[in-house]
């Protein structure tokens, strides 16, 4: 097809005085071509001449600049037959049976059609083929219905995603926003998590109802995993945790259609703004909390801005609508329970994640309930201890205190161990300073910090440093039982400061009745 470019070249020639056969001997192009051209120019210049009005005669100019382009209207079709056009709309309804069975991952897209034609003995193109798979299933723009919905009636739940820098958490990584809209009085809620797990899923419900005060009638969900267990045709099945959820604060669920979440757009256009808003300045946060801090300034900004629709703020329209949300129950306990099998280096493996537990337990079964940041482990119903979560893939959270037992039998593997390794620098530091030829007596420091705790032995190791002492561990027990004595002294100094002023307002009460008497035998 002929540019702009060399349209404008044909006229500026004919302009210049060369002729047609010039034109093309300059040019290249055919002489019917520039021929055609040329007339439509003369065309156009009679017709700016003999319009009788300003925007008759600008869009005669515009039209005679215009790109060039074909007449194809006329065009007669040598590929796409009756025959062909008729297998196509043939596989074209195979595929709408298949999407209203359910079954849509198996319906046919354009190049498995051309495939299909090809084999069938059709000579036509992908490209071709896709103009005529369009032209064929036209799609409709879709109408929407504007809601109107009571107070308390309806909220939308939905997660979004952020990536963030967090010192705490290791640098870089994907972030989860758990966020709700009450659709009456455009409400907004959110927080930060982790992941989007079970665990968050539920915590994010409990935290939202107890922040709100009360439950929705209703909550809207997408089809995602954490809330939707088993798609059955049309039919979706809820998770457990989500029915914990609806039968425990007792409000109902509706799950949205496919690939429809303009059905719950209150919370779709919230995310977008509220990770617009809490971190298109600042990613990179120390600690995950001052993250979390910005997420809550932000939302608070949001839900004080008056709406241009009402004039009012969703937190003062939510003033309202409270009144009729269903009154909130003592807050759910989100905890998941699952059994894990400690292994023979005492851990158990949580989320793919390895987690060390004291080393008694090898071989046994332990009972662990996850929280979002937090994992509790239980043994025989009795709560043993609290483990931070860490949230990569494989990775080893180690206390070197679980390990006391079997560094007791072999005190000689705690240099390369990874117990060592993950413990704090101070701790390596003093161990690789003074006890690597004395292995056996930090075992005795490792009881001494699991009695009093890693600060308190630090702090003392410090100043034995400062004032040039040997650091031994008999030294640095003696120096933490004085300071004990003197704490408990303390302790019972304001004890026993009360008793004596009790005795010394006694001695004064007996005094005063000694001397009534005494008063009285002088008078008699």
């Amino acid at each position: 097809m002929l540019t702009l470019m060399q349209k404008d070249e044909i006229i500026r020639l004919y302009l210049q005085g060369f002729n047609i056969s010039e034109i093309e001997r300059e040019t290249g192009i055919t002489r019917p071509t520039i021929r055609k051209y040329v007339n439509e120019y003369e065309y156009y210049q009679q017709a700016i001449k003999e319009a009788k009005t300003d925007e008759e005669r600008e869009e005669l100019i515009i039209q005679s600049n215009a790109k060039p382009k074909y007449d194809t209207s006329n065009r007669k079709r040598y590929k796409v037959t009756d025959e062909l056009i008729e297998r196509v709309e043939e596989l074209l309804k195979k595929n709408q049976l298949l999407q209203r069975a359910g079954k849509r991952k198996l319906m046919m897209k354009k190049v498995d059609i051309h495939d299909i034609v090809i084999r069938d003995g059709f000579d036509i193109s992908y490209r071709r083929i896709c103009q005529l798979i369009d032209e064929l299933s036209p799609k409709y723009k879709e109408a929407y219905i504007r809601q109107e919905v009571d107070p308390g009636e309806v909220a939308e739940f939905d997660w979004g995603e952020v990536t963030l820098s967090i010192k705490e958490m290791g640098g870089e990584r994907r972030f989860r926003i758990a966020a709700f809209a009450l659709k009456n009085s455009d409400q907004l809620w959110a927080n930060l998590y982790p992941l989007e797990n079970t665990e968050c899923f539920l915590d994010a419900h409990a935290n939202f109802i107890e922040e709100i005060g009360g439950v929705p009638q209703e909550i809207v969900y997408d089809n995602a995993r954490v809330q939707v267990r088993q798609f059955v045709g049309n039919e979706k099945k809820p998770t457990e945790a989500l029915q914990k959820l609806s039968n425990y604060y007792g409000f109902k669920y509706r799950f949205t259609n496919f690939y429809a979440g303009n059905e719950k757009g209150h919370v779709e256009r919230f995310i977008e703004v509220i990770r617009r808003k809490a971190f298109c300045e600042v990613q990179c946060f120390d600690f995950f909390a001052d993250a979390v801090a910005a997420l809550k300034i932000a939302l608070n900004d949001l839900n004080n801005k008056p709406k241009a629709r009402t004039g009012k703020s969703a937190n003062e329209a939510f003033e309202i609508e409270k009144q009729y949300l269903q009154p909130a129950r003592i807050r759910l306990d989100v905890g998941v329970l699952e059994t894990r099998q400690v292994n023979k280096y005492s851990f158990i493996y949580v989320d793919s994640n390895f987690y060390s537990v004291p080393d008694y337990l090898v071989g046994k079964e332990v009972t662990v309930k996850k929280y979002p940041f937090t994992i509790k482990v239980y043994y025989q119903d009795k709560y043993l201890l609290t483990l931070k979560r860490i949230y990569g893939r494989n990775e080893y959270k180690v206390d070197i205190l679980h390990y006391v037992r079997t560094i007791k039998k072999k005190p000689g593997a705690i240099r390369n161990s990874l117990a060592l390794k993950q413990s704090s620098t101070r701790l390596q530091h003093i161990f690789n300073q003074y006890f690597t030829t004395k292995p056996k007596e930090f075992i005795e420091l490792l009881l001494l910090i699991d009695k009093y705790s890693l600060e308190s032995v630090l702090k003392v190791v410090d100043k034995l440093e400062e004032q040039g002492f040997n650091v031994e561990v008999s030294i640095i027990e003696n120096h933490l039982l004085d300071h004990k004595q003197r704490l408990d002294i303390q302790q019972d100094k304001p004890y026993l400061e009360t008793i004596e002023e009790q005795c010394m307002n006694q001695l004064k009460e007996i005094s005063r009745i000694y001397y009534s008497l005494k008063t009285e035998e002088v008078i008699i």
